[in-house]
Parts: structure tokens; C-alpha cells; sequence
């Protein structure tokens, strides 16, 4: 099977697929909005599919299903283009997502988010889905998860923690290796730097804070930095399926 995508398959491919021991899928949420003047409106979005094309790879038995875009993103609607689900509508989307996963006969719903916008609402809809499903929904759902492989990177090359942030460098780097085509790299300049609290985040919104709507240092991207990004993010995540499906058991 060349592809590891859901949605490039044919069903038959699929239910082949199934026969053979490819009993966990993964579904990947991502956003459309904006990241800066030097990455494109899908970012978290194409992040979130690539990702999951390499942890379906590492996992060596694992389908990928559609990204579930947009996400939730009210607090980015200062910038044109930005698309925002209520965290209602994202609940119910992923509600679907998992019914009819589980309808399939998968055994193992793995969902993360490359947009931390989106943890609330997914997290929020988890406890009613437990008793409703035959699968196990596994969660990557933990900003520890996300963010400590993005700050180890940056310790590793030396690069200061202050130029990670939204569309910094951590973020734009794995970008830049993954999806190269959604990058502008001459438009890499630093942006907003320091702490941001949740409330003026939910009462007046990005464009509050920075006019560029990027935070940290995208200047310090380099598409080896990317790499190591890469590799740490998916073996995070790899580690903690492993663990949740009792590979080692």
C-alpha cells in the first residue's frame, strides 16, 4: 500500500487493510488561519496531515483519515482569511469522525491537533464518546506532548526559547520541511515576543498583540532544524500510542 492516506484509498483497499492488521487510525486536526506574512493559511492543517503520514509510517499499521479543518480560531479573526468553527461544530465534526471510524471495525481512534486552539473543544467531547464507541479513542491531546519536542529542537541548536511561538521558528521550520510550498522564506522577520494571557487572547484577539499575527523568531528556521522537529514530534507521539495500546504488554 503506497499510501497511508484514508481518502486516497479505495474501500476495498481499505477493508483489505482492515483483514490485515491496520487497526488503528488517526485523525489529525488542524486550523485555517493565519500564522504570519510567511506562512500559508493551512499550516496547521498540512502540518497536521504530514505529521500524520510519518507517525502512520513509524507505526508501521496505521491509516491516516482526513484532516478535520478549520478548527477553532475565533481569536485569529482579526486577520483576513482566517476560518473559525464554534467549539460546538468541532465537537460534533469529530463525533462523526469517530462514529463512523468505529463503525468500520478500527480498534484504536488516535487524535492530536497541531492547533492548540482546538484542545478544549476535543478534549471536552472525549468523556461522552468513551461509552459510545467499540474502539479506544487514544489522545494526544497534551500540550507537553506538542510542545517539549518543539523546545528540545531549539535547546539542541542552540537557538533561544523566546523564538518559538506561533509561526516561530520551531513551527515554521517543521513546516518549511514537511510542506515547503507553504513558506515564504522572504518573508521571515521576527515577531512578537513575550507572554500573552488567555484573556486578552479571548477578549480582543492576536491582532492585539501583533500586527504581523506571528509570534517568536522565524529567522532562526532552517529546514535541518525542521528536520530534527520532525523526528522529535513524531516519536513523541509514536511512544505514547505504543504505550496506550499496550504494545509492550
Amino acid at each position: 500500500m503506497e499510501t497511508v492516506l484514508l481518502e486516497e484509498l479505495t474501500w476495498t483497499e481499505v477493508e483489505s487493510a482492515l483483514e490485515d492488521g491496520t487497526k488503528t487510525v488517526l485523525v489529525p486536526a488542524g486550523s485555517v488561519e493565519q500564522h504570519g506574512p510567511h506562512l500559508g493559511l493551512l499550516k496547521d492543517a498540512a502540518w497536521a496531515e504530514a505529521i500524520g503520514v510519518e507517525l502512520a509510517r513509524a507505526l508501521g499499521d496505521a491509516l491516516v483519515a482526513p484532516v478535520i479543518r478549520p478548527g477553532c480560531s475565533e481569536h485569529h479573526m482579526g486577520f483576513p482569511g482566517t476560518i473559525s468553527y464554534r467549539p460546538e461544530t468541532l465537537m460534533r465534526v469529530f463525533e462523526d469522525y469517530c462514529h463512523s471510524l468505529d463503525a468500520h471495525g478500527f480498534e484504536h481512534i488516535v487524535v492530536f491537533s497541531m492547533h492548540g486552539g482546538n484542545f478544549p473543544a476535543l478534549n471536552a467531547i472525549l468523556p461522552s464518546l468513551a461509552g459510545d464507541l467499540d474502539a479506544a479513542v487514544i489522545t494526544l491531546l497534551d500540550k507537553g506532548l506538542l510542545i517539549d519536542p518543539l523546545m528540545e529542537a531549539l535547546a539542541a541548536a542552540g537557538i533561544p526559547a523566546s523564538a518559538r511561538g506561533h509561526g516561530g521558528a520551531a513551527v515554521t521550520a517543521s513546516v518549511w520541511h514537511l510542506r515547503p510550498d507553504l513558506v515564504r522564506e522572504e518573508e521571515f522577520v521576527p515577531g512578537y515576543v513575550g507572554e500573552v494571557s488567555t484573556s486578552t487572547l479571548t477578549t480582543h484577539g492576536l491582532d492585539a498583540v501583533t500586527e504581523l499575527g506571528h509570534m517568536g523568531d522565524p529567522t532562526y528556521a532552517t529546514r535541518e532544524l525542521g528536520e530534527d522537529v520532525t523526528n522529535r514530534l513524531v516519536t513523541a507521539f509514536a511512544e505514547r500510542v505504543r504505550t496506550e495500546r499496550g504494545d509492550d504488554r
